[in-house]
């Protein structure tokens, strides 16, 4: 009898930034979570098509990353971590205190339910605070009821949601100065 694979929960998560042939993935990814979110929870979240010239942008500035359960394997999750928030969205008081901002964080729905958008949180706010900066803020989607609960589980509290846009719905959390547990970089970080 051959041995099922072991829970991903107990398994390393690596991080890398990410590079410009990962941009398929990424906007499967994002494909996949969008169809998932609309029709588990009936939002429009990510139902615009996916802007390929952004996202090599991002990816250029070394802001993207990817999660994988092997150091040169498939992309599990990804997100990007940002040094400044949109000046349309954050007030300028919120702006000047040190923080790091998550976007487009995205977890294979093969492994929803495992940790790993949780240890990817937590790496994200380790990542903020040895930057720095003590808050570690996300915009959401603001008509994803589900997502609202899923970053209020982990910690995060809800600031307000902005007037005027679909991913106004504001968050944070204290950035954590402890290295999160299975947690490990692969090659050198920019973000």
């Amino acid at each position: 009898m051959v041995n099922p694979r072991p829970d991903p929960r107990s398994d390393p998560l690596y991080v890398r930034t990410a590079v410009p042939a990962d941009l398929p993935r990424l906007a499967a990814l994002r494909a996949e979570a969008a169809a998932w979110i609309a029709l588990e929870h009936g939002s429009a979240q990510w139902s615009d098509p996916y802007d390929a010239q952004r996202g090599l942008a991002l990816i250029a500035l070394g802001l993207t990353v990817v999660a994988a359960l092997s150091p040169h394997g498939e992309a599990v999750a990804t997100l990007t971590l940002r040094p400044t928030g949109s000046p349309r969205l954050w007030t300028g008081e919120e702006l000047a205190l040190p923080a790091r901002y998550v976007s487009s964080f995205t977890v294979d729905r093969r492994y929803a339910g495992h940790g790993i958008g949780t240890r990817l949180g937590d790496w994200a706010s380790w990542r903020a605070a040895r930057a720095g900066a003590t808050l570690l803020r996300a915009n959401v989607w603001s008509d994803n009821a589900a997502l609202h609960a899923y970053y209020r589980a982990r910690g995060w509290r809800w600031v307000r949601t902005a007037a005027g846009s679909r991913s106004g719905a504001l968050f944070e959390r204290a950035a954590d100065a402890v290295a999160p547990p299975l947690v490990h970089e692969a090659g050198r970080l920019r973000t």
